[in-house]
């Protein structure tokens, strides 16, 4: 199945070539060509069947990134100032963390670097080696920093693709909506062949459970969630003229698809952020039909079926679907809830821990990708298990550990620059109240998905998330584009 799909992307990318050099022969470069949106559904493709795995070590990497740089071509051949703009912050701030990787593989003075807060241990060994003067970088592991830095290649192209292709947002979304109707349907067929490695892209992954194109199911419930709210957004927003029966008949049976994928899963955190997308999509349709009936009090035809009807008629069917799946155990991840061991759970265990290496690498980061290698200075003997921990379980905190106080001040100009853009949004006047609440939904989601692990790691989702606040980008830009 991977094999034909890369046939199928390479045949796509030599067609619009194709294209592009005739452009590129008759002088014209204004714009991308006819078919450059294609170049967007083929890098989703690609993604998604070698992105699933947030491993440095898993074999599809090697196939990924180069393959993923080759779509910089189109994109740098229609480079254009203006289309940039639409998504300069988002850019900035990539580029921002590009940056600071970079300079955390500087080498630096040996005075300097021994004085820097947590070298303490490789220095004295250091000095016990008779290496005193030699020159290192801030990273602690610089191939794990360099391995992160190249992986910025999947989320850097899937910006610029957006951005200078600038594909319709209705093909941004049903492109995302698409892959997370795959993802569901292949994460259901894997439950049902049990822990059958056939349906499995990855070595190292959750057998038996629905993992759909990642290696970890809790990444896979989490994209569920993200799915079910941009579906409803998709619905609600008439910018995305999603208006025929068939469309809306077609989104309805991808929801509770996705809905299924989303409860068969053992995530717990997958389980509650779909909670949370239900919520934000019943507040969306009930905020979208209110103000569509405000908008059309004055002579307008009534609708067949009352909107107030459909929607508790949707909310009847998804709330007896959730009850008959939890009547005969097949929510997996609601016993993993309630269970009463679960505050014994690795990552509480873990949190003094982390507590510790915060305080040994606040200020400049231990090096982007070096958690798992210098956990190992700080990990207690009570700890010292079976298995092993690669990943702090934490994103945020792990992001303190990593890349320190520079780090933190990238990630707080984000959400500054994300809570200015939804606040724009909702003075925007219109749907703007629908808008507001699916663009905190899909904030709150990731963020809290990221507390619990991490989602952010895996290039599937990099793709998805640099996909969704260049939307959010895009968007904010129109409504200030009208106000002026």
């Amino acid at each position: 199945m991977k094999s034909t799909s890369l046939i199928l992307i390479a045949n796509t990318h030599m067609k619009i070539s194709r294209e592009y050099a005739v452009n590129a022969r008759s002088g014209t470069r204004q714009g991308p060509a006819r078919l450059g949106w294609l170049f967007v559904v083929a890098f989703a493709v690609l993604v998604a069947l070698l992105g699933g795995s947030s491993r440095t070590d898993a074999a599809q990497i090697v196939a990924l990134r180069p393959l993923a740089a080759l779509f910089l071509i189109p994109a740098l051949y229609y480079l254009n100032r203006d289309r940039l703009a639409a998504v300069k912050a988002p850019l900035l701030l990539l580029g921002g963390l590009a940056l600071w990787m970079f300079i955390q593989l500087v080498p630096l003075p040996s005075g300097v670097w021994s004085a820097l807060p947590g070298r303490g241990p490789i220095a004295d060994m250091g000095a016990q080696l008779g290496l005193t003067d030699i020159w290192r970088p801030i990273s602690m592991v610089p191939t794990r920093t360099l391995n992160a830095l190249s992986s910025l290649i999947v989320p850097v192209t899937a910006l610029w693709l957006l951005a200078v292709m600038r594909p319709r947002r209705k093909i941004i979304a049903l492109t995302l909506i698409g892959l997370g109707a795959a993802n569901a349907l292949l994460g259901i067929f894997q439950v049902l062949s049990g822990e059958s490695q056939a349906l499995y892209f990855y070595e190292i992954t959750n057998f038996g459970s629905a993992v759909g194109f990642f290696a970890n199911h809790n990444h896979s419930a989490v994209f569920c969630a993200l799915t079910l709210a941009l579906i409803t957004y998709c619905a609600i927003d008439p910018a995305y003229e999603m208006n025929r029966p068939l469309e809306r008949g077609a989104l309805a049976a991808i929801f509770l698809v996705v809905l299924i994928a989303a409860l068969v899963g053992g995530s717990r955190a997958g389980f509650l952020t779909t909670i949370l997308a239900l919520s934000a999509s019943a507040v969306m349709v009930w905020s979208g039909w209110t103000g569509q009936k405000k908008g059309s009090k004055k002579g307008s035809a009534r609708a067949p079926v009352r909107p107030a009807v459909a929607l508790a008629i949707l909310a009847l069917a998804i709330a007896g679907l959730m009850a008959l799946f939890a009547g005969f155990d097949r929510i997996p991840a609601l016993s993993r809830v309630t269970e009463g061991g679960t505050f014994d759970d690795l990552r509480w265990s873990l949190l003094p821990v982390l507590k510790e290496m915060i305080g040994a690498y606040w200020l400049l980061g231990a090096g982007f990708g070096s958690f798992e290698e210098v956990y190992h200075i700080h990990e207690p003997a009570a700890l010292m298990l079976p298995s092993y921990v690669n990943q702090a379980h934490n994103d945020w905190l792990q992001l303190v550990i990593e890349g320190g106080v520079p780090a933190v001040l990238l990630l707080a100009a984000f959400l500054v620059w994300a809570a200015r853009a939804i606040v724009t949004l909702f003075k925007g006047g219109g749907a703007s109240l629908p808008k507001t609440i699916f663009w905190v939904a899909a904030v709150f989601i990731i963020m809290f998905a990221s507390a619990a692990d991490y989602p952010l790691r895996a290039p599937l989702f990099q793709m998805a998330t640099v996909w969704l606040v260049g939307l959010l980008a895009i968007e904010t830009g129109k409504v200030r584009g009208k106000a002026s």
